[in-house]
């Protein structure tokens, strides 16, 4: 299993054969390696707002090729370059789910996986959000129970 620490009472639900993406019972936790650090993103599973399945490329190649679209002004040559980064960026355009926050957005690193296999992952999230709202609806009642019962005997 991944290496962050679990908050009270959380659990692995799924997890990644990388390791990358785990999915608990209550948040969303994104393991990325940098060049130099591994950083961790998470999301609790109360504050997502809502999910997607989005086609998204490497934009550094879409900008490569309007700069160099710029340059033809100067030598048609550039065409050619310009039209060699859009085509990179057309071959890595990828389906990938992107969790929203009210503070962040997380992109998964999915690649290469079908589009039903994309919308049962979605599916688990879901459920898993579901069934955390439950337990915390639960508990707040048993808070306030709790709250009640005290202000009796006192």
């Amino acid at each position: 299993m991944a290496v962050t620490r679990l908050l009270g009472g959380e659990r692995h639900l799924i997890q990644t054969v990388d390791k990358k993406l785990t999915l608990t019972t209550h948040r969303v936790i994104l393991r990325q390696n940098n060049w130099l650090f591994k950083t961790y993103q998470s999301v609790m599973l109360e504050d997502i707002t809502s999910w997607q399945i989005k086609a998204t490329g490497k934009s550094l190649y879409l900008a490569f090729s309007v700069v160099s679209a710029f340059f033809v002004y100067f030598n048609d040559a550039f065409a050619l370059l310009s039209g060699f980064f859009l085509m990179l960026y057309l071959m890595t355009r990828q389906h990938r789910i992107h969790i929203e926050s009210p503070h962040t957005t997380m992109i998964l690193p999915i690649e290469d996986v079908e589009e039903n296999r994309l919308n049962s992952m979605i599916e688990l999230v879901r459920q898993a959000k579901r069934e955390r709202m439950e337990a915390l609806k639960k508990q707040a009642q048993n808070s306030i129970i709790f709250e009640t019962e005290h202000k009796r005997s006192a």
